[in-house]
């Protein structure tokens, strides 16, 4: 009796530690690692990528060789700009595995996006040497002539991938990409009304412009029609973007206007350049020169990073000498959609942009002293490879000229239309 009342207790116990167990058990813990895949690919294709990476490492630890889970969380390390990390995670199947074709894919899909094409078309023929009528494959490589401007080698490509497939979705699109690439010329308008709370009547800006790409860069030729302060004025403006090595290139503009609404002469010169991890950086200088005789350089500069559709932007102007030092800084955030081009755009700041001239005509140089908070919202939209159109609302608070510590609101709605022919 008392070996029985033992047994009893020892069963009891064994079942209160096996229900404590499953009642502490996260929801996740006792699925298998083919569960988590797939719970971790719905999340990945619904952009939470980190907790897709929770299920996905847990996964691994449950099943680390199973090659299509390390796959899709490299594939989330590349969407989110974490390069390193996902070549890892490749590396780590394609030791064991060197013709796995969705390895294989991906790889080449990490170099692609990290803008390393000589390295991605290696990968890409050593791929097509293991499946030579691969229609993925056959279009990666037409995708990186393509984006290494090696427009015929591109269209060698396709035509091979059209003996596969001529049914192929991707033929009709990647033939147009290349030929419209050769499209050198657009035309733009960009209009803009500003309306002030106070003091001012509300003012316009139409900006007309031509665009040629060159071998050595676009140039742009650029006239500004401005009403303000009851006056017309015209500025003539000149842009050029030369390329100067492999992954940097270069920001020139020179303008001219005889009026006082605008700066009598204006020189910017910047320098891009890429950085590792995404990032990207400039340096460079704005010189304004006003028919008043006043004089304004500013330094200015750029940090931005590029993390998985997004791209962070951070930009602040210098002035030293007579006026405020830090004068201004701009944050401004996109979010890329489809499209190479499509994005919508916030932007907050704290001081007024030296290439804005609402003030110019009543305060001139004086400007630089006034506070002004900014915030905007933006959106590109491309219909085709032809037509581009965007719009642009923004809201600031600006300090009034000789009135320290009162404030006007100004409402800046600008919208534009380009066109390549």
């Amino acid at each position: 009796m008392e070996n029985m009342n033992h047994r009893s207790v020892q069963i009891t116990i064994l079942f209160v530690l096996a229900l404590q167990s499953v009642l502490t058990q996260t929801p996740t813990d006792s699925l298998g690692a083919e569960e988590l895949f797939f719970r971790g690919r719905e999340l990945a294709f619904a952009g939470q990528r980190d907790s897709a990476r929770v299920l996905l490492l847990r996964a691994l630890e449950k099943s680390p060789d199973y090659a299509d889970i390390r796959i899709l969380l490299a594939r989330t390390y590349a969407w989110d700009g974490r390069r390193t990390e996902a070549r890892e995670e490749l590396k780590t199947v394609l030791s064991k595995q060197s013709d796995h074709q969705d390895a294989l894919s991906a790889a080449i899909d990490v170099e692609m996006w990290d803008d390393k094409m000589p390295d991605a078309l290696t990968m890409c023929n050593e791929a097509i040497r293991i499946y030579p009528n691969s229609e993925l494959f056959l279009v990666q490589r037409a995708k990186i002539f393509r984006a290494m401007n090696k427009d015929e080698e591109a269209l060698n490509a396709i035509a091979k991938l059209e003996a596969v497939n001529q049914s192929n979705p991707e033929i009709g699109s990647l033939r147009e990409s290349i030929t419209t690439k050769r499209i050198l010329n657009s035309v733009e308008a960009t209009y803009t009304y500003d309306h002030f709370s106070q003091r001012f009547d509300p003012q316009q800006l139409l900006s007309l412009q031509y665009s040629r790409l060159t071998e050595l860069g676009s140039v742009i030729g650029r006239v500004n029609i401005a009403d303000r302060f009851a006056k017309t004025a015209v500025q003539y403006e000149i842009d050029a973007y030369p390329r100067i090595v492999p992954d940097v290139y270069g920001f020139l503009n020179y303008g001219y206007s005889s009026s006082n609404l605008f700066p009598h002469h204006r020189l910017s010169a910047e320098a891009f350049f890429k950085l590792p991890e995404n990032f990207e950086g400039s340096i460079g200088l704005r010189y304004l020169s006003y028919a008043s005789g006043s004089d304004v350089t500013i330094y200015t500069g750029t940090v931005g990073m590029y993390y998985g559709s997004y791209w962070f932007s951070l930009r602040p102007y210098i002035t030293p000498g007579t006026f405020s030092f830090s004068r201004s800084l701009a944050f401004t955030v996109r979010q890329y959609f489809g499209g190479e081009g499509d994005y919508a755009s916030m932007k907050i700041g704290g001081g007024a942009s030296p290439d804005e001239d609402r003030f110019v005509d009543t305060l001139d140089a004086r400007l630089y002293n006034l506070k002004s908070q900014t915030i905007g919202v933006g959106y590109q939209y491309i219909f085709n490879f032809y037509s581009t159109v965007n719009a642009m609302m923004d809201f600031t608070r600006q300090e009034l000229s000789g009135t320290a510590g009162s404030y006007m609101n100004i409402v800046s709605i600008t919208v534009g239309y380009k066109y390549k022919f």
